[in-house]
């Protein structure tokens, strides 16, 4: 398989997304737009958790001024975290679950929502509450006999029981908590080549350590859901990013792209580069580690959202929700880049 050359050069300059209530956007969609001929880009807020917004694309990309939003009726989804379509139209929006920066569970957070029809108003969403964050919960019993999937639950439990245990400490529990590592799942994809989903849901944390110990860095995971009546999963594939988990998934032409970013928060003057990467959709059914390649090296500090065109990627890139001084104003405005689909990344 082919390496891409990575693009180190002058930082990205993002334009500004849109306006509040859209000020931190985390996930991306193409859909067609509600309510109007074309296509648009379906994007989800990880502090909205009552709608979801929406823009139309053009020549350039994204039409920054174009911004729509999308009632989720009688429901709320907390920290929307991942989108993926169906072949019949419908969405499936993710929650993160994950828990507070105090490391304290959110209910809200542990759930998904299906979307019958998307329109320009208010939709119905057909809400599923998620289970535990343990290997019963999300493995069921008995657990699969597979050693990827074990390995996967003595990860995950290992996280969410240190997370535990930071939580204990109330307030003082964040650079603990940040630390952890616990469950966040922030990435979804439909590779479905029929009609029946397909879906992988991408982990930003825990990691899974190498099976190689300290001579291989540690593997990002993504989990196959079994169906979409239950957050349950049956397969597990490990992805070498470099040490860095998922941010964010999207499918195009056989291919999963994704975005990759360090598992844990960064603070307000960490600088690290988000990378671009993808691999073949097949692989995800070979029990072994996949080793994307790296289309860029260079995406800005909380690239979240993704969306692979014809001939470009849009990269969205996460702000801060407005305050209660400005709460018509983001504190820092959500953004977006368009970069150029490599000649040899052509579909």
């Amino acid at each position: 398989m082919f390496a891409m050359t990575p693009v180190t050069a002058q930082p990205l300059a993002p334009q500004t997304l849109g306006s509040a209530p859209l000020c931190e956007a985390s996930a991306a969609l193409l859909v067609d737009c509600p309510g109007t001929a074309g296509r648009c880009l379906l994007v989800g807020d990880n502090e909205e958790e009552a709608s979801l917004f929406w823009f139309k694309l053009g020549d350039k990309g994204i039409d920054p001024t174009s911004q729509g939003k999308v009632a989720l009726k009688d429901t709320k989804l907390g920290d929307i975290e991942a989108l993926a379509g169906l072949a019949n139209g419908k969405i499936v929006a993710f929650g993160s679950h994950s828990r507070d920066s105090i490391c304290a569970p959110q209910k809200k957070r542990q759930r998904f929502g299906v979307i019958d029809r998307l329109t320009d108003k208010s939709v119905t969403v057909a809400v599923t509450q998620s289970g535990p964050i343990d290997c019963d919960g999300l493995f069921g019993k008995p657990l699969p006999d597979q050693p990827l999937v074990r390995s996967a639950c003595q990860a995950i439990e290992a996280t969410e029981n240190a997370a535990e245990k930071a939580a204990k400490q109330g307030a003082k529990a964040k650079k603990e908590c940040n630390q952890a590592h616990a469950y966040n799942a922030e990435g979804a994809v439909n590779v479905s080549r029929t009609g029946a989903p397909d879906i992988w849901i991408g982990l930003r944390a825990p990691l899974l350590p190498h099976p190689a110990g300290k001579k291989g860095v540690d593997l990002a995971m993504l989990l196959h859901l079994r169906g979409l009546d239950a957050y349950a999963f049956d397969r597990v594939a490990a992805l070498d990013l470099g040490g860095f988990g998922v941010r964010e998934l999207s499918y195009a032409n056989g291919w999963v792209w994704v975005i990759a970013g360090p598992p844990h928060d960064l603070g307000r003057k960490d600088e690290v580069r988000f990378k671009l990467m993808r691999f073949r959709s097949d692989l995800l059914g070979a029990d072994k580690i996949i080793v994307p390649e790296t289309v860029r090296s260079d995406l800005p500090n909380s690239s979240e959202g993704l969306a692979v065109l014809d001939d470009k990627i849009l990269v969205l890139i996460d702000g801060s929700k407005a305050t209660k001084e400005q709460p018509d104003q983001c504190a820092t405005p959500a953004g977006f880049v368009v970069l150029p689909r490599p000649a040899s990344a052509m579909p």
